[in-house]
């Protein structure tokens, strides 16, 4: 029996505590104080507490009867809590004694691991305090990446802001067997243990793959790491997506000329000397003239995949041709023809055509006279025109978002047809019951044929459509506002057009010039 009055019985019955009501009119505010006095009553429901003091009867089931030592066990089996449902007197009374019992509950849970060493000064009645805890498991260290240094084409710059186009390490050449980089395999991880002294397996770190071409890297283990290695020797390349590999590098010593012939090479090209008059350079990879007089008169400097240097620079004739399907470095430009997307021009451009998505001109001291510069998002240099008022035509065309919107709209509706062209021959196509090609013969092989032709190449349009969209978002997405840069002096005949505004300068000035709201500033 735990608690006898007018009003009821309540004792406990095995686990269970039970209520039998003599009489209504207890408060049900007023039995906070016997659960206070009694702290191993755990009421379950408060619903069940007022119907036992509201409904008078027997065998109300109100709560149950819970230890003195309460042992909670995570999920995991990482941690044991404790919590003693005692009063504040009897902790004052027995601490050393239930110290011992939460030492024994431990034991009969079969707790032998991370036991927590507790004093007299961490009980406290119905405070629940950590009695032990597990080790968790450490993860092995990730696999440590390390690529050999990826070079920066681009010019020094010098302490007055000017750049340095003169001095470049545009191609790097690599030996058959250099090391391009190497991988520190991931390490073992530390095992754990949980509170029952099971142990918990540790997990490796992270692998990583090695990103190479593996035409021209290797991969060898040394020394407990996996190194790159160059297969043969040749350029240093590293792909859009960063994947390392050397690429055929072509060394001319001397010039191109009479006893080269025009080159044409699927690789880089380094030529330590010039390229002599009507005389071609044409490679894949990128290109570098490292002659400090620059080239005279050649026909054509052309890389299809990559960039170009002319430490030099190039005095065209009105013949020659420079192009690069990535940037031109050049100290200046004479009297030829310049296509790139980037172009970095460190004196001047005099008397050229040029057509790019930037033209750089070094601000501090880069002049730009005469000709025409295309490009399609900016223009910048230090001095436009001259004196003589030289016509100097400099125009900054912009992104049409409105043609690009509508060919997108037409990619989408071709797009939309041909997904529904493929949905059709593939349906066609299960109807052969996925046998293969040779067990067919005459006109159903035939068939097969043609169904197949057509939905590879509707999946390959669907695609290059796909792309196509894609790309036309991108652009709209980062195009930014056309603008024309002079930073120390635009003479009177220079052209400024940006779009379709345009401008005859009939007086010096410099700035920066732009459509803004549809108003030039020029």
């Amino acid at each position: 029996m735990l608690v006898q009055n007018d009003f009821f019985d309540l004792y406990i019955v095995g686990e269970n505590v039970v209520l039998d009501l003599k009489k209504n009119g207890y408060p049900l505010k007023s039995f906070d104080m016997i659960t206070k006095q009694h702290p191993r009553i755990k009421i379950t429901s408060f619903t069940a507490l007022r119907k036992a003091l509201t409904e008078v009867g027997d065998g109300h089931l109100i709560g149950y009867y819970v230890p003195v030592v309460e042992i909670q066990i995570s999920a995991n089996k990482m941690k044991v809590e404790v919590t003693l449902n005692v009063t504040f007197s009897e902790i004052e009374a027995r601490s050393h004694e239930l110290l011992k019992e939460v030492e024994k509950s431990l034991d009969d849970y079969g707790i032998i691991y991370g036991k927590v060493k507790l004093s007299e000064e961490d009980l406290g009645p119905g405070t629940t305090i950590l009695a032990a805890e597990g080790r968790e498991p450490k993860k092995g260290p990730d696999a440590q990446i390390t690529y050999i240094k990826k070079p920066e084409k681009r010019p020094v710059i010098r302490e007055d802001g000017s750049a340095d186009y003169y001095e470049m390490n545009f191609v790097t050449h690599v030996e058959t067997g250099d090391w391009l980089g190497e991988k520190i395999p991931p390490g073992e991880g530390t095992p754990g243990m949980d509170v029952y002294g099971d142990k918990l397996a540790a997990m490796h770190g992270d692998d990583f793959k090695l990103r190479y071409d593996r035409k021209s890297v290797a991969e060898v283990e040394e020394q407990g790491k996996i190194v790159l290695r160059a297969l043969h020797g040749g350029a240093l390349e590293f792909s859009v997506d960063d994947v390392v590999g050397v690429g055929k590098h072509l060394v001319i010593n001397g010039d191109v000329g009479p006893e080269t012939g025009s080159i044409t090479f699927d690789g880089a090209v380094s030529v330590f000397g010039t390229v002599l008059a009507g005389y071609s350079v044409k490679a894949t990879g990128d290109i570098s003239i490292e002659a400090n007089e620059g080239v005279t008169n050649a026909k054509e400097i052309c890389s299809s995949e990559g960039d170009l240097y002319i430490k030099g620079g190039v005095f065209g004739g009105d013949a020659s041709l420079i192009e690069a399907s990535g940037d031109i470095f050049i100290k200046h430009a004479n009297n030829c023809k310049l296509y790139a997307r980037n172009i970095n021009v460190g004196v001047y451009i005099l008397g050229s055509e040029v057509v790019a998505e930037n033209v750089f001109v070094d601000k501090n001291r880069g002049k730009i006279i005469g000709g025409r510069i295309e490009a399609l998002y900016r223009i910048e240099c230090g001095v436009a025109g001259n004196a003589h008022e030289r016509s100097t035509h400099l125009l900054a065309k912009g992104i049409d978002k409105d043609m690009i919107y509508q060919e997108i709209q037409q990619m989408a509706v071709e797009l939309k047809e041909l997904q529904k062209t493929t949905v059709l021959l593939e349906s066609q196509l299960s109807q052969f019951n996925n046998q293969k090609r040779e067990q067919f013969q005459g006109e159903q092989a035939a068939a097969f044929d043609k169904l197949k032709s057509l939905l590879d190449s509707s999946r390959e349009r669907i695609f290059e459509l796909d792309r196509g969209i894609q790309t036309g978002l991108y652009k709209i997405k980062t195009a930014i506002p056309p603008q024309i840069e002079v930073a120390q002096q635009a003479y009177p005949g220079v052209i400024i057009q940006i779009g379709s505004k345009s401008s005859m300068l009939n007086k010096t000035t410099k700035g920066v010039f732009e459509v803004v709201d549809n108003t030039p500033n020029f």
